[in-house]
């Protein structure tokens, strides 16, 4: 194998890799495919409680003294489908679209987020022409719902380089991110009959843009779910009483929901009224958003009536709540431009047989307004009758000024394309947070081919990104190399 061969290698195997099943929570299959690939190439592996794959590589003749770099990426995947397309995240192969320029999938996210990472590493490992310190791929589980690598034991994480490979544009290098916590609500779903007297109606939102709720918190895009519950908060404030017969919106915590339909019933002699309450939220949200979100179907009217439904109490209380909580942008850096210091997205709604569930995940690289978004979301929880609970910290990752991996990242970047590569913190969850906290001696950096879209079906990689990507890495690592510590 040689550097020529990078692209080719990457992508074979990233294609199989597409073929295993892999949803945040569900990551056996292909962990075992990890470690079956690590005995296959003659190489150390483990597997930990969590179910993350650590695969160690010795060092190149002459480069033992050299200290170990870690490559790290993650298993699981954001799995979400276009409206009519039946997929089944936990049995369904992703059906990969390769045009020789760009990568996508058939109706399906791609999982190039993370998969692109796995295979890149997957790619070092495998490459004995490369000259290399002790090399280390840290493959983890459960990043996108959770990050399981808030348990990963600081053993693994003994060296002192880190490259995280879960970065989404070529020529720009991470270098902090923004910690993150799940705020989670609960209350009894108080089903019903439905009264005498009322009649159903219904409505939904399909076609917004959606996206990440990281970087693309301040896009500006509509959160349909927060949109539906606006929308029934203003035929409350009407006067028209309603009960929810069934709330379904989003896909993944960490993702701007997309869509979201609501069936309720409401008293017969309120159907023109609400029609024209709605009618005027339609006017406004067309009048903020029609730009944005130029795809945007919004559809309200007579449904039929559901088999039950909540008390009007309760669905008074859960459309309030999902209308209140904070959602978007917090607040701003004031020490970079452009850069999100804080924010916090409502991702899907769960309304069960027996209870409500949701969840707001919120984010911020700084301390204090990560603390004042708990304590909104937790007031709000208990003004609207709800229960709450914080779970799933993870914590931000600071600037390094001493780096060593930055400057050189920069460096051969330039070297290869001509260009600056720009450094650029980021308004999301990175793992690397986590590393931080375990060693915080670690020298890290993000970086990774552009990916469009991520967490959507029109995810898509740039495949000449992806060959630039793997020849950065391979100079980087012959770099370290090459350099005495």
């Amino acid at each position: 194998m040689s550097k020529k061969d990078a692209l080719n290698t990457v992508l074979d195997e990233f294609l199989k890799i597409t073929r295993i099943p892999r949803p945040s929570h569900h990551e056996e299959k292909i962990g075992r495919y990890l470690m079956d690939w690590a005995a296959e190439h003659g190489l150390k592996a483990e597997m930990d409680a969590m179910g993350s794959v650590i695969i160690d590589k010795p060092a190149s003749p002459g480069c033992e003294a050299v200290p170990r770099t870690i490559l790290q990426s993650h298993m699981d995947m954001v799995c979400v489908a276009a409206e009519g397309v039946s997929f089944d995240p936990l049995s369904d192969p992703i059906k990969v679209i390769y045009d020789g320029e760009t990568i996508r999938a058939d109706g399906t996210s791609l999982g190039a987020d993370d998969g692109i990472g796995i295979a890149l590493s997957l790619y070092l490992l495998s490459d004995d022409s490369l000259r290399h310190g002790p090399l280390r791929a840290v493959i983890t589980t459960n990043e996108e719902d959770g990050m399981d690598s808030v348990a990963l034991e600081p053993k693994y994480l003994e060296g002192k380089y880190l490259i995280n490979l879960d970065w989404e544009t070529i020529g720009s290098l991470c270098n902090s991110c923004a910690g993150g916590d799940f705020f989670n609500y609960r209350r009894t779903a108080d089903w019903g009959a439905v009264p005498a007297g009322s009649v159903g109606f219904k409505l939904s939102f399909r076609g917004l843009l959606g996206g990440h709720s990281g970087v693309g918190i301040n896009k500006g895009h509509a959160n349909a779910i927060v949109s539906a519950a606006t929308a029934l908060q203003m035929l409350r404030q009407a006067g028209i009483a309603f009960r929810i017969g069934s709330f379904s919106g989003g896909q993944a915590k960490n993702a701007i929901a997309a869509q979201a339909r609501a069936v309720i019933t409401l008293d017969a002699s309120k159907v023109d009224e609400a029609t024209a309450v709605l009618s005027g939220f339609e006017r406004e949200f067309r009048d903020c958003y029609g730009n944005i979100e130029p795809d945007m179907e919004l559809r309200f009217g007579p449904a039929g009536v559901p088999e039950r439904v909540l008390s009007e109490q309760t669905s008074h209380a859960l459309a309030g709540l999902m209308c209140s909580v904070p959602n978007n942008v917090h607040t701003m850096s004031p020490f970079v431009d452009g850069l999100v210091e804080s924010s916090s997205n409502l991702g899907v709604v769960e309304l069960g047989d027996s209870d409500i569930r949701f969840t707001v995940f919120a984010r911020s690289s700084v301390a204090y307004p990560a603390t004042q978004l708990g304590l909104i979301c937790a007031a709000l929880g208990e003004a609207f009758g709800f229960e709450f609970e914080s779970e799933g910290h993870v914590p931000g990752w600071a600037v390094n000024p001493n780096s060593k991996l930055t400057p050189l990242a920069c460096e051969v970047y330039e070297r290869l394309t001509g260009e600056k590569m720009i450094v650029d913190p980021l308004h999301a969850g990175v793992e690397c947070g986590a590393f931080a906290e375990k060693n915080p001696k670690l020298d890290m950096i993000a970086i990774g081919p552009t990916l469009l879209d991520v967490h959507t079906p029109n995810e898509t990689c740039k495949v000449a990104d992806v060959k630039l990507t793997a020849e950065l890495l391979v100079d980087i690592i012959e770099e370290l190399a090459s350099c005495s510590d």
